[in-house]
Order: C-alpha cells, then structure tokens, then sequence
C-alpha cells in the first residue's frame, strides 16, 4: 500500500516495555524496506503491549492520534 499510494502515512504506537513487539522492531522493519522516515510517525509509551491501560500513556495516544488523523485529513485533496 505505502508503494501504490505515495501520500499514505504510517502511524506506529509502541510500548516501551512490551515484550511480545519490542518497539524498535517495527522501525528497524520498515527502515530495512526502505519506508521513509518522512512517511511513518513512531509514538513510543510507557506502558507494555497494551499501554492504553496505562493512563497517562493513554491519554498520550489518544492526542498523538488525534494530532495524526488531523494532519492526514489537512492534507486530504
């Protein structure tokens, strides 16, 4: 999809203490594949695999979220 659609962006939410995805495995990946950093927005919490029962990690989801969905909506045609 980031190949056939060059204004697609990636959000990627990690847990800093996540055990089952360490949260650098996702940029190594898309870094390997040549996805640009211009193009994936990496957000990292403190919180395990699940962070948004965390509070103040989900809090911080959610604006960071907002704040992408915001930004990919302005730049909508």
């Amino acid at each position: 999809a980031l190949e056939a659609n060059p204004a697609l962006r990636v959000f990627v939410a990690g847990g800093y203490h996540d055990l089952v995805t360490p949260f650098f495995d996702a940029e190594f990946t898309l870094r390997r594949h040549g996805i640009g950093a211009d193009r994936v927005d990496f957000r990292f919490y403190h919180g395990g695999h699940m962070m948004y029962v965390h509070e103040p990690s989900r809090q911080a989801l959610l604006e960071d979220v907002r704040t992408f969905m915001q930004g990919a909506l302005r730049q909508a045609p």
